[in-house]
């Protein structure tokens, strides 16, 4: 066999250089996270007059300790500066960091079980390929970035900023990383399969038509294409619906968990999307290249990454165009956000495929059922004004390779303050949310990837809001509520007994505000004290422009002393990789102060009027 020249390019990113940055970024990232969850608790060996302090990890081993430095926080974060991390062995520094070599140094202190620890590691090192990836080509400017078009911007960003394996991707091999990563750059094709009715529905919003629906995604001629090659095949083409299937899962899953449907020709191959897709950060939802007014798709992809199998859930594709439906109901009759000209990205259909004998199996692992569907959602494309520009929330947490933040350049091309951008930001996002939240019981999770900012003159005006059907989380008005076919189906948890709205403290404050604040001292000079009173200021501002709300603020309180911490790393190391026969829910321990009251009683919103 002749190699050609390109036989080892998935190799030509991983430079020492590069290899050691991303590393010592990961493990940053490692202690602070862990730090947060109690799971690393270092030594403090002193603390400066600025705050930064200097802390020693002793490992399993008495002669390997680790020193660095970090900044305190709100919400009992640590900024930890990746330059102060040291490794030493024997009394002697070392220069370069290893983060597996790291968890397997920690593993006694950390109480891992080796089962556990050897698929982390294998979570740990496809997570350092991909950020080695991402560093090793030239990332672009903050400035540049800022005047992007919407998918640069989604191709460019770094992944979750919570979960330390944020591109775990178990399952995919290094071509399928040139191929359908969201930082590859690549645009793919997706393929279509005919699925028989025996097996296979289509979901649709109640005033929708199938048919009109196909032909605005496929066309009317690829359609009668299709409807010619079922015949061929000595099939009824009335009896099948079409659903589009990723290579990966097709090549990987479907050719053979579903042989016998193949060879019965319930499932035939028909060809591939004539529109070309791009991947976004959750791997499984594509946008559409070709004809960006035409709908995202969601498809199965059977891959392991960030805590779950990326299949779909039948349950939710069941009722997800109904729910969109109903939400976009209430959007149309609730003045305030139509004031606020807020969007919702529908999940306007859904297709869905069952499984012989998975199907029947009493609580299989989820992912034995999550195989074969699809889900089509609205583009944001379909809602844009003269001026306006896309970003998806999560671009707020970009810093370039000098260490600009993307943040700070929007600031500046705006012509506004720091404080005025940072207002006009909370008012066109947090607003919303505790709309929804205290008018509606509507749990919504509004973090980085479900949020698309829309700008003007570099400023957020308002937002777009994606991915209900996996993501709301139902309190005790909102059963009362919803109807009861969308509380069975929905990923849903049980009303918190705190009567806190976790929804916000968690989904927005802990997983972005914590982020994004300690980004705008870093990087901007903007000081945490400033960043929570705005948050604050825009909580009142809102409440005090929804009096009658009065009952709902203080039952579910924004300013309680301290809220339950989810922990979302810590739940893997001690849960380990056991398969779940339901979506495995994140989990809860121990409590974390909140910021807003952290405020109010030490008195620094005083503080900072007089400074």
């Amino acid at each position: 066999m002749i190699l050609s020249e390109n036989t080892f390019k998935e190799t030509k990113h991983l430079h020492p250089s590069v290899w050691n940055k991303v590393n010592r970024n990961l493990l940053a990232k490692s202690i602070s996270e862990l730090m947060r969850e109690d799971v690393a608790k270092p030594e403090k060996i002193g603390t400066e007059i600025d705050g930064l302090t200097h802390f020693a990890l002793q490992t399993d081993s008495e002669n390997i300790y680790y020193r660095f430095t970090g900044y305190p926080r709100f919400l009992n974060y640590w900024h930890i500066v990746k330059e102060s991390i040291v490794k030493v062995e024997n009394e002697i520094q070392l220069d370069h960091v290893d983060v597996p070599s790291f968890f397997m140094e920690m593993q006694q202190t950390f109480q891992i079980n080796s089962f556990t620890l050897a698929h982390y590691i294998e979570e740990l090192l496809h997570t350092l390929y991909a950020d080695a990836f991402i560093h090793s080509k030239r990332r672009l400017s903050a400035a540049k970035l800022a005047d992007a078009d919407f998918q640069t911007i989604e191709h460019s960003l770094d992944g979750h900023p919570w979960v330390i394996v944020n591109k775990g991707r178990i399952g995919f091999d290094t071509q399928d990383y040139g191929n359908y990563t969201p930082e590859s750059g690549q645009k793919t094709k997706l393929i279509w399969v005919a699925a028989n009715k025996k097996r296979a529905v289509l979901h649709l919003q109640p005033e929708m038509d199938g048919q009109k629906f196909y032909e605005n995604e496929i066309g009317s001629e690829k359609i009668k294409t299709f409807q010619n090659k079922l015949t061929q095949f000595g099939v009824n083409h009335d009896d099948y619906i079409f659903i589009p299937v990723h290579l990966w899962q097709w090549q990987n899953k479907l050719v053979m968990q579903f042989a016998s449907d193949i060879a019965s020709k319930d499932l035939i191959a028909l060809e591939e999307t004539e529109d070309i897709y791009s991947p976004q950060q959750s791997i499984r939802t594509f946008f559409n290249q070709s004809s960006p007014k035409k709908h995202y798709v969601k498809t199965s992809i059977s891959i392991l990454n960030t805590s779950h199998i990326r299949g779909l859930c039948p349950k939710q594709l069941f009722i997800a165009p109904r729910l969109t439906s109903y939400l976009k109901d209430i959007l149309k009759k609730d003045e305030h956000l139509q004031k606020m000209d807020v969007i919702l990205l529908g999940e306007m259909v859904t297709a869905s495929y069952s499984h012989a004998n998975y199907s029947k199996i009493e609580n299989p692992p989820y992912q034995y059922n999550e195989y074969l569907g699809a889900l089509w959602r609205e583009s944001p494309f379909n809602f844009l004004k003269h001026g306006e520009s896309l970003m998806t929330m999560a671009a707020l947490l970009y810093i370039d390779d000098h260490g600009k933040s993307l943040v700070q350049e929007l600031i500046e091309k705006s012509g506004l303050s720091t404080e005025q951008w940072m207002k006009a930001y909370m008012r066109a996002y947090l607003k919303p949310v505790l709309q929804i939240y205290y008018q509606h019981s509507l749990c919504i999770d509004p973090h980085g990837q479900n949020v698309i900012l829309v700008l003007k003159d570099y400023i957020p005006t308002r937002i777009a809001l994606q991915d209900f059907a996996g993501d709301i989380l139902i309190n005790e008005e909102g059963k009362k509520k919803l109807p009861q076919e969308f509380i069975e189906n929905m990923f849903n948890a049980s009303p918190n007994p705190e009567n806190a709205p976790l929804t916000i403290l968690i989904a927005v404050f802990d997983a972005f505000f914590r982020y994004l604040s300690d980004l705008m001292i870093s990087t901007s000079g903007y000081n945490e004290i400033s960043f929570w009173s705005c948050v604050h200021d825009i909580v009142i501002e809102y409440q005090l422009e929804h009096p009658e709300l009065k009952d709902m603020f203080d039952k579910y309180d924004l300013f309680i002393p301290e809220f339950k911490r989810l922990i979302f790393n810590s739940r893997r190391l001690y849960n380990g990789y056991e398969e779940t026969a339901g979506f495995p829910h994140m989990k809860k321990s121990g409590f974390i102060p909140n910021p807003l009251h952290q405020l109010i009683n030490q008195e620094v919103i005083t503080e900072k009027e007089n400074a």
